[in-house]
C-alpha cells in the first residue's frame, strides 16, 4: 500500500465549512458528545507560512472530555479492523487526512498522523519542540478528504466496528 498525497500544502479559501466537515462535527458529537471549536475560518497558520488548513473548511477542531477519552477517539482513528476478512485500516476507510492529539500524555508536544506518512499508526509521528503542529490542549485536530463526499463519509463512519 503506498502512502497517500497530502492535500493541503499550500492551503486555500474554502470559504465555509464544508459538507464533510460538518457531517463529521456531527458525527462526533454524536458519538463521543464531542464539542466544535470551530471548522472553517481563513486565517493564517499559527507559524505564518501561509493559510492554515482551517481555511479550506475541510478542518476541525473537537473538544474531548478528557485524556482517556482522546485515547479511544485517537486510537479508533487510527486503528484497524478485519471486515468481511479483509483487514481495513480506518485511516484510509475514512480518507482522514491529518489528526494532531496536541496533549497525548507522556509526550511534551503531542502526536500526529498524517495520511502521506502512511495509514494508521505508521503515519504517527511524535513532535518535539522545534517540530509540532502548534499549541493545543483539549482538543483533537481533524483534517478530512476534499475528494469525499458527506454521503460517502457517513457510510464508511458507519462500516467500521464502534469503539
Amino acid at each position: 500500500m503506498t502512502n497517500r498525497v497530502y492535500p493541503y500544502w499550500p492551503s486555500w479559501d474554502g470559504k465555509k465549512t464544508q459538507p464533510i466537515t460538518a457531517k463529521f462535527i456531527e458525527l462526533m458529537s454524536r458519538r463521543w458528545g464531542t464539542t466544535s471549536l470551530g471548522a472553517y475560518v481563513n486565517r493564517p497558520m499559527r507559524s505564518g507560512k501561509g493559510l492554515s488548513v482551517h481555511a479550506t473548511g475541510f478542518a476541525c477542531d473537537q473538544k474531548y472530555k478528557d485524556e482517556a477519552q482522546a485515547k479511544i477517539i485517537f486510537e479508533w482513528f487510527l486503528g484497524s479492523s478485519v471486515i468481511d476478512g479483509v483487514k481495513v485500516e480506518h485511516s484510509q476507510r475514512l480518507c482522514l487526512q491529518e489528526l494532531h492529539w496536541y496533549s497525548k500524555p507522556g509526550t511534551t508536544h503531542g502526536v500526529g498522523y498524517r495520511c502521506s506518512r502512511g495509514e494508521g499508526m505508521k503515519g504517527v509521528k511524535v513532535y518535539t519542540a522545534t517540530d509540532n503542529a502548534g499549541p493545543g490542549n483539549g482538543w483533537l485536530h481533524f483534517e478530512l478528504s476534499k475528494d469525499m463526499t458527506a454521503e460517502a463519509f457517513e457510510t464508511a463512519w458507519r462500516s467500521l466496528p464502534k469503539p
